[in-house]
């Protein structure tokens, strides 16, 4: 250690207990920023991760020419034909870049439990594809809570039951269906309910896990299918709730017959590379003569929820950041006026013995150095702490448009660790700076002879 640095350490001895309360103030300032950074960023994660693989969006969508908004209502218009399905798969294969392309069809219609019947939107999913999805590091890492089931097994671990659907709570609820197949020991039996008006109709519903779909063709006839209950599930969005299937692609395509898909997802190694993949899959298609829409995840058309709800929380974050850095700021600034001008015979000495106006600030800034790392360190220790007494508490918040809570965790990583420092650290050395300069600059003479603090 050199000499500065020594006298800069015997100088904080000096002034205790304002010293003291300066590094307590920027301990609490660290330790805000940093358990809202990563508050925002598991937000941040989670609603990304339900937007990719939860809505089996993936980090790109490929739909046909207005599909995203037509398709449920003209499907034999504005859905992909097999030959552009086909194309795309050729394409991803070719693509370093795509981990996994998936094709999904979703289409709407009445589902039935033999007495009743609501409207449901049902998406049809590969299960190979389900499987693929549901072991992905990034669902266990963000939201494994509502990839799982609530109750049963995925359509992915269900292929051998036949017309084996997933219904949202809601509408599980409105069907009068709690219950899944494997709950039932003799599965797959049907259970006939002569007169819907008896009281005991409820319980006759419930006694068996069998539903029916019903729906029109691509080519406008009607259709319909048995369906299985094998699991009940959290819908990703509250419009879902009361409506959600999920169905084997098979299957609901045998209810619509057709070979086209709504839209094919593709799936990649790093999302950074969404926006680049997207520019060349649009080229390719438009090239091949598919009139084609294709959409990265951050795309606001497709994924409003993400992208608006991060917006908003980045602005309130950046608010808020401001906010607390003025007053960090504005704090520090005190604290070192007062202690320059009560050292203000100090400085004139050590410009009258011939240091140099930057060594004497250098002085103070490295006080201030060390006093805002141990301040850093302190807010780092408190946001450790807080994080465990949240994650103690099991504290759940609702993330924007999803019907269901995940847990407050607030442990910061490296990450939000090192943006705070990289924000907190220049602060203290900046405003220690701009104070102590203008005070040296000030002549010896009147430094030698202050008198106030």
């Amino acid at each position: 250690m050199t000499g500065t640095w020594r006298v800069a350490l015997r100088n904080l001895a000096r002034t205790k207990r304002r010293n003291a309360a300066t590094a307590t103030a920027i301990a609490c300032g660290t330790a805000g920023l940093i358990l809202l950074l990563t508050y925002i960023l598991r937000i941040d994660l989670f609603l990304r991760t339900n937007a990719i693989f939860l809505q089996h969006g993936g980090h790109v969508a490929i739909y046909e020419r207005d599909g995203l908004e037509r398709a449920l209502a003209r499907p034999d218009r504005h859905t992909l034909p097999a030959e552009a399905v086909t194309l795309v798969r050729r394409l991803a294969a070719e693509d370093a870049r795509v981990e996994l392309a998936a094709e999904y069809l979703r289409g709407m219609g009445l589902a039935g439990n033999g007495c009743r019947s609501v409207p449901f939107l049902a998406t049809g999913i590969d299960p190979e594809v389900d499987r693929f999805v549901l072991d992905h590091p990034a669902i266990r890492g963000a939201s494994i809570q509502f990839a799982r089931p609530i109750k049963g097994r995925p359509i992915g671990e269900a292929t051998e039951v036949a017309g084996a659907v997933g219904l949202t709570e809601g509408l599980a609820r409105l069907l009068g269906k709690p219950r899944v197949h494997d709950e039932f020991e003799g599965r797959g039996v049907v259970t006939l309910v002569p007169d819907c008006g008896t009281p005991a109709a409820a319980g006759q519903i419930a006694s068996d896990a069998n539903i029916q779909l019903a729906g029109l063709t691509f080519d406008g006839s009607l259709s319909a299918i048995d369906g299985e209950v094998v699991n009940l599930f959290t819908a990703t969005t509250d419009e879902l709730n009361n409506q959600g299937v999920v169905a084997s692609l098979e299957a609901l395509r045998s209810l619509y017959a057709t070979d086209r898909a709504t839209y094919v997802a593709l799936y990649l190694h790093d999302e950074d590379d969404a926006e680049a993949v997207a520019d060349v899959f649009r080229k390719r298609l438009g090239e091949a003569g598919h009139a084609v829409a294709v959409y990265p995840f951050t795309d606001a058309t497709i994924n409003p929820y993400y992208v608006g709800s991060m917006s908003f929380l980045w602005s309130m974050v950046a608010f808020i950041v401001t906010l607390v850095a003025a007053v960090v700021g504005l704090g520090l600034m005190n604290a070192v006026t007062l202690t320059v001008f009560e050292r203000s015979r100090e400085i004139g000495t050590f410009r009258a013995v011939g240091y140099r106006r930057r060594q004497v600030v250098g002085l103070f800034v490295r006080e201030m150095v060390v006093l805002a790392a141990a301040g850093v360190a302190g807010g780092i220790v408190l946001a450790y702490v807080a994080g465990l007494v949240a994650r103690l508490l099991d504290l759940r918040v609702r993330p924007p448009g999803v019907p269901g809570e995940i847990q407050v965790v607030l442990i910061p990583t490296g990450v939000e660790i090192g943006l705070v420092t990289a924000a907190i650290l220049p602060l203290a050395i900046v405003v220690t700076w701009m104070v102590a300069r203008r005070r040296v600059a000030e002549r010896t003479a009147d430094l030698l002879t202050a008198t106030t603090a």
